[in-house]
């Protein structure tokens, strides 16, 4: 066996005793289990017109993808998840680095994270769709998202934008034109609006049935801090992050009183992600965060969303292994049903609605 499929092996056999019993994968008999890019379809727009063609809502018997073995760029590992993805599956969660694009200081990254590479990272995922999601270090030009959207296609790829409180119905216009949805808001750097100006610009995402994505903080609890705000916002929002809620405290910080809160108003859902954001327990399973993302599981299925967050900025230097992240979803969210909704009809419902 040659040294890179003895690690795959490894990195596989690691993965199989840390999810043992957790990845099975609970589908009808009936169910369609392809790989990757086979009979799903091949390339982006393919592979999201599967969930239009085969993939029941309702988590039943439907076609489930499963990735395969793949070097992605910024990802630990190479093997695909033990866990099949539910054709249409949607990352709403990651971002674009490009040497070919200007940070707000007037210079390019060091580093690119281009389309080209993300698409190999759905295919070890066995993904079909995802959000390009605007990255701080190049502020409110969105060059960058637009893009890489324009690359994806619509049908592979919607967008969130990071704008400032007074932007242009004309700015906004082109953005949905390239398939923007939704508006990036950072509540403790950045430009932070005021209340007034925030629900200013909620009502102008209601009009146009968008939403709102609130970054948290790791400092302090910035999300239970305008949760008298968000709560009467209009248009719908996500809580990026599982809210950067501080770990150990986890399900009984004020963050997460806060979100289900929020969540239970009907408006906002929470995102899966970034799990090394508030882990003190750290790599490779951060499971320390375990227990708060299997509560709002729990608590609300139908308002919950996953992201891979790729590639990783903030987790540098350790970078993460996708697929146990992946996998880490039956450990939340054990039924295939559920699943699916989290994959599918909650984005579906947030991002792909015209």
């Amino acid at each position: 066996m040659g040294t890179t499929e003895n690690s795959r092996s490894q990195d596989a056999t690691r993965r199989h005793v840390l999810m043992m019993g957790a990845f099975a994968l609970p589908v009808a008999a009936s169910a369609r289990v392809a790989h990757a890019g086979t009979p799903v379809g091949s390339g982006d727009k393919a592979m999201a017109g599967a969930a239009a063609r085969g993939c029941n809502r309702d988590g039943a018997a439907g076609d489930w993808v499963r990735g395969v073995p793949t070097d992605a760029p910024f990802s630990s590992g190479a093997s695909p998840p033990f866990t099949a993805a539910p054709a249409g599956a949607v990352d709403t969660h990651h971002h674009i680095f490009s040497n070919a694009f200007l940070t707000t200081s007037g210079t390019p990254l060091e580093i690119s994270a281009d389309v080209d590479d993300y698409r190999a990272f759905k295919r070890r995922l066995g993904l079909s769709r995802s959000i390009v999601v605007a990255a701080s270090p190049y502020g409110t030009d969105n060059s960058i998202v637009v893009d890489a959207l324009d690359r994806l296609g619509s049908d592979a790829a919607r967008g969130v934008a990071l704008v400032d409180p007074d932007v242009s119905d004309a700015e906004l216009d082109r953005l949905g034109r390239y398939g923007v949805r939704g508006l990036r808001i950072y509540l403790a750097k950045n430009r932070v609006p005021t209340p007034a100006e925030l629900r200013q610009l909620a009502r102008r995402a209601a009009d146009r049935n968008w939403l709102l994505q609130f970054v948290g903080n790791r400092e302090r609890e910035v999300i239970a801090e305008w949760t008298d705000v968000l709560v009467d916002l209009p248009c719908r929002m996500i809580i990026d992050h599982l809210g950067w809620a501080p770990q150990p405290a986890g399900c009984t910080s004020a963050t997460a009183t806060a979100i289900r809160r929020l969540v239970d108003g009907g408006r906002a859902y929470i995102k899966l992600s970034g799990l090394y954001l508030s882990s003190r327990s750290g790599p490779p399973e951060y499971s320390d965060v375990d227990d708060l993302a299997a509560a709002f599981v729990k608590q609300a299925p139908d308002r919950v969303l996953w992201g891979s967050d790729w590639p990783h900025p903030v987790a540098l230097p350790y970078v993460p292994d996708d697929a146990l992240m992946f996998d880490k979803l039956t450990v939340w969210a054990p039924d295939a049903a559920v699943r699916q909704k989290i994959l599918v009809t909650n984005p579906e419902q947030l991002f792909w609605t015209d």
